[in-house]
């Protein structure tokens, strides 16, 4: 049977081997690369409806702005032929996350009427399938690899893949489509065409891993894909509505602007957007601090000097990475974090990440203790020397 979906795609790609100083020297140099290019900014009113949906999602959950400092960019110079590339929406959002050196590029664009097979093949080579954009015929990957080039970044270490199902055929129930779909589920979650020919039980350990705080949503993650399921059209959704509407009015004199986000290709609803970047940050970082050990240990020739810079950042990074994921705060939004951070196998890899902080706090302490005895050594023979040669100036001459 073929069920018609609405979907919103997000394919976002992370870079790291930067530098810039902050944000603002980041947002002069996207300026100049994107002349086109508009600036977020969380207070400042926009007619944009992707923008205003991102400054509600993020003003809701997150009061002030995200834990971590993010400078970011609409692209308005990339935008593909809609009707050719069949999408429904579109837009192109550059993240520079300043405390890490870390950017991501990311692709949004929404499919109305499309299919389970349709969506698997996204999640096979979505990132590598050509679309028009003006004279230009590329790809989401290679649009990634011109805007980081054209910004210095030069190393690509993470892809993440975001799926957002509003309507699955005529489903109204998550527990039901779950029950009764969890083959095409596992086939769009994991781009597995062979969805019907795979065991129940696998099925199940595949969809394990999910989140939902409400009855009409619910998030499966596997590797760097997210699938999420939101049935907006659902009656279920109707009657939350209904209620946050009664809520907001009777408490604050109106709803809250958060609740009537819907179809977006930004795919912040319920902040899901926000919560893959953090993880996905996270991974990044992770993946960097081993990556940067490795290479640390291999130096075996370094100076004295260059060791404990190397190792002071390496233990810098460290702590930022303990410092996000240990304080990821216990509310609904950090429960979902909790999970994404187990989905992606960084909860224990932050356990090895600690053992290897204590692994560096002895090797500073030994660097340390290398050089003041190499300096107390030298000292003790220019001293040596220098009262040699006092005392042969004491001497007479014959």
């Amino acid at each position: 049977m073929s069920y018609s979906i609405n979907a919103n795609v997000s394919h976002a790609f992370y870079y790291t081997s930067a530098s810039y100083k902050n944000g603002a020297a980041f947002e002069k140099a996207v300026r100049k690369a994107f002349s086109g290019a508009i600036h977020y900014s969380l207070t400042e009113k926009t007619d944009d409806p992707y923008i205003t949906d991102m400054q509600n999602v993020e003003r809701f959950l997150h009061g002030g702005g995200q834990a971590y400092r993010v400078t970011r960019f609409f692209l308005k110079d990339i935008f593909p032929d809609l009707g050719q590339a069949g999408f429904a929406g579109w837009c192109a959002v550059l993240s520079y996350f300043e405390e890490f050196g870390i950017m991501s590029v990311s692709f949004h664009y929404s499919l109305r009427g499309t299919s389970t097979d349709a969506l698997i093949a996204l999640r096979q080579s979505g990132i590598y399938k050509k679309y028009k954009f003006g004279d230009d015929i590329c790809s989401c990957n290679e649009l990634a690899q011109k805007v980081s080039s054209a910004l210095g970044f030069s190393k690509h270490v993470e892809t993440s893949f975001l799926c957002e199902i509003t309507k699955f055929g005529a489903y109204t129930d998550i527990s039901e489509m779950e029950t009764k779909e969890s083959g095409r589920l596992y086939g769009i979650l994991s781009g597995d065409e062979g969805y019907d020919f795979v065991p129940g039980h696998i099925l199940k350990e595949r969809l394990s891993s999910s989140w939902g705080s409400r009855d009409f949503i619910r998030l499966y993650a596997s590797r760097q894909t997210f699938l999420f399921v939101n049935l907006l059209g659902s009656p279920r959704h109707a009657e939350y509505l209904k209620r946050e509407e009664t809520f907001g009015i009777a408490a604050n004199g109106a709803c809250d602007p958060y609740f009537y986000v819907g179809e977006c290709p930004l795919t912040v609803n319920h902040g899901i957007l926000f919560s893959v970047e953090f993880v996905m940050m996270l991974k990044v970082m992770v993946t960097g601090v081993l990556a940067f050990q490795t290479e640390h240990r291999k130096k075996k020739f370094t100076t004295y000097y260059r060791k404990i810079s190397e190792t002071r950042e390496l233990r810098r990074k460290i702590i930022k990475v303990l410092e996000k994921v240990e304080h990821i705060e216990i509310s609904e939004i950090g429960e979902l974090s909790a999970m994404l951070l187990v989905s992606q196998h960084i909860a224990p890899t932050v356990e090895h990440v600690k053992y290897l902080l204590e692994l560096l706090e002895a090797d500073l302490t030994l660097t340390y203790s290398e050089i003041n005895n190499f300096m107390v050594t030298v000292l003790t023979i220019l001293g040596l020397l220098f009262a040699l040669w006092e005392i042969s100036l004491s001497l007479p001459l014959n």
